[in-house]
């Protein structure tokens, strides 16, 4: 991609840090091409000029695009009625010169919902001339449209400008962030389009920053190759313990090859070193080591003492914050032990809402009656595996952040959706279309 594709313009009304639903998506969209060597320009009538924009985004303030322009909302005044203002072009006209000036040497521009709302429709009338005759690729980012929103109804009306709002314009390419907004636009606009031209790509969601991950945990998760792993759809077990007998941790390790025997892909997640004070506990580390290497289960079973350490390769300690941020990175508790006394992961996990599975000991019902899922030690791990798999089938949280995790990360949409589109809209295939 050459130097010019990597500029790319983002325009609505108003800009991050004023809240609303379109703003905070622009927001991530900037960080999310900026985090991969892009140039971005948030263009918006209103709005703060943030002070902790990520390096390589900028803003500028271009008050005629605002939706409360106080020449605008006069205008508005005689479009909600039907008329048409003697203003409107010279309105129009000044907006198109100005975008003109500030979309010089940009590849692309992402225009958010201007396109299809009436809230600025000189901007609309100006966006639409100047993707006829621009070098710049608009794309149309469709969050709202007027015309399918009864709220609207008394304030369209036929022909120019409102027309605009549902014509189609051959040298922009519409984007729906929504199934339901697709389907509105094949219905609405003429000339007709087809779900082929018209991309779905939704909203998404930053799991880390939203699940309160920090910085160092961030770091052990890179350094353990979990982010990878949870890109490919992972599937993670906690077992949050010092490497001790009697907390069974080879059964862990069985289970986790009788679910990759089941099709799953899992990862159980070991967080502690040996025991301090029992010298057979390296031993013990060894012959787990050399039980995950016999059931091919290596990349599966991750002990977090052999990814964190310091330069010299000595494992650092993970600190309690660390611990409670991996719980919330992690879909389920996994506690297989032998004997307990207690058992504090139990309360942890319940506090995060993780589905437990855990060996069926008396401690352990004392403390959470039935409500977790147990299994006794003397049940095979191809059963427990089985067991995991059914219980987590039905349990429709865990369904549902299953989805979410696959369908709605921000990385995953930018690198699988916005990333090609964007390349596609720069081709010389597209260009030659629309030239």
């Amino acid at each position: 991609m050459n130097q010019k594709a990597r500029r790319v313009a983002i325009l609505h009304y108003t800009s991050p840090p004023i809240v609303g639903g379109v703003e905070a998506v622009m927001a991530d969209h900037a960080r999310l091409f900026a985090a991969r060597g892009y140039w971005v320009e948030v263009i918006a009538g209103r709005g703060p000029l943030p002070d902790d924009a990520p390096p390589g985004v900028s803003t500028i303030i271009a008050p005629l695009l605002d939706s409360k322009n106080p020449r605008l909302l006069a205008l508005n005044a005689a479009l909600d009625r039907g008329e048409l203002p003697a203003d409107f072009a010279l309105y129009e006209e000044e907006l198109f010169q100005q975008l003109q000036d500030l979309l010089q040497g940009y590849s692309t521009c992402i225009v958010h919902n201007a396109l299809t709302l009436h809230k600025n429709l000189p901007l609309t009338a100006a966006l639409t001339r100047l993707s006829a005759c621009s070098a710049v690729k608009f794309i149309s980012w469709c969050h709202d449209l007027a015309w399918t929103n009864p709220l609207y109804a008394e304030v369209l009306h036929p022909g120019y400008p409102w027309s605009l709002l549902k014509t189609t314009a051959s040298a922009i390419t519409y984007v729906a962030i929504s199934p339901q907004r697709q389907q509105e636009i094949l219905e609405t606009f003429q000339p007709p389009l087809t779900p082929e031209v018209v991309p779905v790509i939704p909203n998404g969601i930053d799991l880390a920053e939203f699940l309160g991950i920090g910085a160092e945990t961030s770091q052990v998760i890179k350094a353990a190759q979990l982010d990878q792993a949870r890109s490919e759809g992972a599937l993670f077990f906690l077992l949050p313990a010092r490497i001790t007998r009697r907390k069974n941790i080879e059964l862990g390790i069985r289970v986790i090859a009788a679910l990759k025997e089941l099709g799953q892909n899992p990862r159980l997640v070991v967080t502690g070193p040996p025991g301090p004070h029992n010298p057979k506990n390296d031993l013990y580390l060894h012959e787990l080591l050399a039980l995950r290497e016999e059931l091919e289960v290596a990349s599966e079973v991750v002990f977090l003492m052999e990814k964190w350490v310091d330069p010299t390769g000595v494992s650092r300690t993970l600190s309690d914050q660390v611990i409670n941020e991996l719980y919330r990175y992690s879909d389920a508790l996994f506690f297989p032990s032998s004997q307990e006394g207690f058992g504090i992961p139990l309360l942890e996990a319940a506090l995060l809402h993780l589905p437990i599975f855990c060996s069926d000991l008396e401690p352990f019902r004392q403390i959470a009656a039935d409500l977790p899922h147990y299994f006794r030690l003397n049940e095979s791990p191809p059963t427990i595996a089985r067991f995991i798999v059914e219980q987590l089938s039905q349990n429709p949280y865990h369904l549902l952040r299953r989805a979410v995790i696959k369908n709605n990360l921000w990385d995953n949409i930018f690198e699988k959706e916005i990333e090609p589109l964007l390349a596609l809209v720069n081709s010389e295939e597209v260009a030659s279309k629309v030239g």
